[in-house]
């Protein structure tokens, strides 16, 4: 009953539910062993995908990762997966691979990119980052990877809001909290499309069939910020967030993780 009103739950009881629940073994079990990573220190995300990417969810969860750095000398006793754990989620934030990119707010948080579709292989880097996620929770490792409030929504199946998007995008959220609480009438000329640069290139997308055929009035305002929010932090970035859960939820159950709290998930996660 506890586990079903997780709001009445403290986080140190729901991470013990959780740790329980998620290393909780199938009765037969044929994936496991051990999975030797040798890796380049100044390529580790291409070399480590090259060896895991095709490993399932299952694989990867129940295997020991023996993990060597190209030229270096070392036993993995636990101190090279720690290290390769590190160098990983550094490089997942390269900006050379266009897959993620900073909030505003701060700088240090961060938000798939909707311009990743430059890389050709972003769906599968991004499956593959979802799968090493769930695995270093699984491992009980601690990644320096922090994310937006509205990515961590998204991974507990939540619905998005304007406040969402303070810490992605500031002055945007405050111009439209200013619309929300103003009266817009022949002040603002807006209709319900966007106006987005991807790489040079401008180009519009209707929020609703018709869109920019469709003026934005004190009337529809409300829905016309929904819509805005809906497109910055979900639409735009639909196919990343599914290739990311996809294989997040490989490894972590999605029923396990809807215990927290999207503040709790970015604990437990990072």
């Amino acid at each position: 009953l506890l586990v079903l009103n997780p709001r009445v739950l403290d986080f140190d009881n729901k991470r013990n539910w959780f740790s329980q629940q998620l290393r909780k073994k199938p009765a037969s079990r044929e994936v496991g062993g051990t999975i030797h990573l040798n890796v380049r220190r100044q390529d580790v995300f291409n070399d480590s995908y090259r060896v895991l990417a095709g490993k399932s969810g299952e694989a990867l969860k129940y295997s020991k990762l023996n993990v060597k750095f190209h030229g270096e000398e070392g036993v993995d006793a636990g101190g090279v997966s720690r290290e390769w754990y590190t160098v990983l989620a550094q490089s997942i934030f390269n900006p050379g691979y266009c897959l993620f990119e900073p909030c505003a707010a701060d700088q240090l948080t961060y938000q798939p990119s909707q311009r990743s579709w430059v890389n050709p292989e972003h769906i599968g880097f991004f499956r593959f980052i979802g799968k090493m996620i769930g695995k270093a929770i699984y491992d009980g490792r601690l990644l320096d990877a922090y994310f937006s409030r509205a990515f961590y929504k998204q991974m507990l199946g939540r619905k998005v809001d304007i406040r969402d998007l303070e810490s992605v995008d500031p002055e945007y959220h405050k111009s439209l909290v200013w619309m929300l609480e103003n009266d817009i009438t022949d002040i603002i000329d807006l209709d319900f499309s966007l106006e987005v640069e991807e790489f040079g290139a401008k180009k519009v997308i209707d929020l609703k069939p018709n869109g920019s055929q469709i003026p934005v009035t004190e009337e529809n305002k409300k829905e016309y910020v929904e819509l805005v929010v809906e497109h910055r932090l979900e639409s735009a970035i639909k196919d990343q967030v599914k290739a990311f859960l996809d294989g997040f939820y490989e490894v972590i159950p999605r029923n396990l993780i809807t215990i927290f709290d999207p503040d709790q998930l970015e604990r437990e996660s990072a």
